[in-house]
């Protein structure tokens, strides 16, 4: 296993808390430390789409503009919008692999089982000196409502 089995899920204090961590997630903050040379290759998915969006690829305007897009789209949806971070605490692995795609695809179904359902995952892989991990946007949908 490369990822920690205790997944930690937090919900959003407020709207700023949510558009903050959307700019945080889309490196779509010109001030944001974490922006640098190696964002292209960061991966964003959606889910029931296998597929990298691409959104890294796009500069930092372009990048603004899709994240000012979600949140516009789901800005009154946070009382039922959570999110996690998960980390591969394996000190050894700086590179993601193609077990590991498979693993946060077991736990992004692991998720939805528990009525989390994943609207956004995030794979940031600009860190190289990082653990690597990966972001959940999660959309809860109480099966008794």
């Amino acid at each position: 296993m490369y990822f920690g089995e205790n997944i930690k899920i937090y919900g959003f204090d407020n709207e700023s808390h949510f558009n903050s961590h959307l700019n945080y997630l889309f490196r779509s903050d010109n001030a944001q430390k974490w922006t640098n040379k190696y964002t292209a290759r960061d991966e964003c998915f959606t889910i029931g789409n296998p597929d990298d969006t691409g959104v890294f690829k796009f500069d930092l305007k372009m990048r603004k503009s899709v994240k000012d897009g979600f949140y516009n789209q789901w800005k009154y949806d946070m009382n039922h919008l959570y999110f996690a971070r998960v980390e591969c605490p394996r000190d050894d692995i700086f590179e993601w692999n193609k077990a590991m795609y498979k693993e946060m695809h077991i736990i992004l179904h692991d998720m939805q089982k528990r009525h989390y359902y994943p609207i956004l995952i995030i794979v940031h892989k600009d860190q190289p000196n990082e653990y690597c991990h990966f972001h959940m946007l999660l959309d809860y949908i109480d099966p008794n409502s």
